[in-house]
């Protein structure tokens, strides 16, 4: 009892601590007409506005943040009311003491956005702008360890009412709860049915810990592990193994929320690390691969495509006040890394013009296979794994000379890697 009562007063004074700090920028003059005060909520990620006219009308509202800086918050882009495709972000500046707007003008029909016009900066007369952003970092944590607090009350409260297993043979346990170590120091303790652990703890040699499911002993459903390193992953398992939802903290504070396969983040999921870097998007055996964003430490970011954990081909990248340009990355990383050695990008174009609705039926098969050909001549000894591989349309011809069909030339490209 008396621990259970540390553990609540201990949550109580460190949600308390964080509840009371309260940041703003108020008393910011837009214009002599308009006065504006803007109120912090780091917990919600949100900023509430309050605009104040000289004749005493009052609007209230609030904006979303983008990302939390040590010295600037940043909102995310806001639709502006002075016409279509008109957009603003302003960031809160600690250094200044200030609030700063930049508007911009999206292109039509891609997703870019040109800033339009200089940036406005109005100074506020009362700031408190100290926040950590790593303290505000550890809150985000201490909602997860709250989490699997929940998770490991709730087994302990069902399995008190359950009965205690009788005899010390374990394998005829069933409906019962009891406690057992195999002859490899592993230490099961929960309910069992059937001589085995349905639910509850296992305690592992080398000082891991796992509460949650099970099937046929090992971790099945869901359940948190707690490795000897201070690692942590709770969410769904089966077979031993991490798969389907979940979320892994690494004791260096790293995080990974998201789709797991085979103990690997698989699917869509978000990853963030102390140093700032933020990436949203898919992952495929446990690196980045698909569509994605990575907001890097210093503010910028890419938006585009990911092979085999690195940014690669067209994309947008975004600076830190939000302006956005078209980019191209094909290869990041160190010259002399290994695996930037053994990396090869192909691109095989077709000669002939195609019938659009032979290329959408599968006409590339030629194409695709004159790609592995390549492949096998560009890596020295013909062995290579394909990273990435997509029929694209060179050209298009809507008028073509003979007949009332478009026409396309169609190519294959990808990445591959020499083994």
């Amino acid at each position: 009892m008396r621990k259970i009562f540390i553990i609540f007063f201990f949550n109580f004074i460190f949600c308390n601590i964080s509840s009371a700090e309260s940041y703003y920028f108020k008393e910011c003059k837009l214009n002599e007409a308009l006065q504006a005060d803007y109120t912090i909520d780091v917990n919600k990620k949100v900023i509430n506005v309050v605009l104040k006219t000289s004749d005493g009308q009052i609007q209230e509202w609030v904006d979303e943040i983008q990302i939390i800086q040590q010295k600037k918050i940043i909102t995310k882009k806001i639709i502006s009311g002075a016409g279509e495709n008109r957009y603003f972000v302003y960031y809160l500046d600690k250094d200044s003491e200030s609030i700063i707007k930049q508007e911009y003008k999206k292109q039509s029909g891609i997703d870019l956005f040109i800033p339009d016009g200089p940036k406005k900066q109005s100074f506020c007369a009362n700031v408190k702008a100290d926040w950590d952003k790593n303290k505000i970092q550890d809150v985000e944590n201490s909602k997860e360890q709250e989490q699997i607090l929940k998770a490991q009350e709730k087994i302990l409260k069902k399995q008190k009412s359950i009965v205690k297993c009788k005899g010390n043979n374990h394998k005829e346990w069933t409906n019962c709860y009891g406690s057992y170590q195999t002859e490899t120091a592993l230490k099961y303790t929960g309910e069992f049915k059937n001589g085995k652990i349905l639910e509850g703890t296992a305690l592992y040699p080398g000082g891991s810990k796992y509460v949650g499911g099970f099937k046929d002993n090992k971790p099945h459903g869901q359940g948190t592990f707690v490795y000897s390193d201070g690692s942590q992953y709770f969410g769904e398992w089966s077979d031993g193994k991490n798969n389907g939802n979940g979320t892994k903290i690494w004791n260096d504070g790293k995080k990974y929320s998201g789709k797991f396969k085979n103990d690997k983040p698989h699917g869509q999921g978000t990853f963030t690390s102390p140093s700032g870097e933020k990436y949203v998007g898919e992952y495929k055996n446990g690196k980045r691969h698909g569509q994605g964003t990575l907001k890097y430490s210093d503010g910028t970011t890419y938006v585009g495509k990911f092979v085999a954990g690195l940014e690669h081909g067209d994309g947008t990248c975004i600076d830190q006040d939000g302006s956005s340009v078209a980019c191209t990355i094909l290869k990041v990383g160190k010259k002399d890394s290994s695996v930037e050695k053994n990396r090869r990008d192909i691109l095989i174009s077709g000669k002939k013009w195609i019938k659009l609705s032979k290329y959408k039926s599968g006409a590339g098969e030629k194409l695709k296979n004159d790609f592995n050909k390549k492949a096998s001549e560009l890596c020295s000894n013909g062995n290579f794994d394909t990273l990435e591989q997509k029929i694209v349309v060179l050209e298009m011809d809507e008028t073509p000379a003979f007949g009332i069909e478009t026409v396309v030339k169609i190519g294959v490209e990808g990445v591959v890697e020499c083994k």
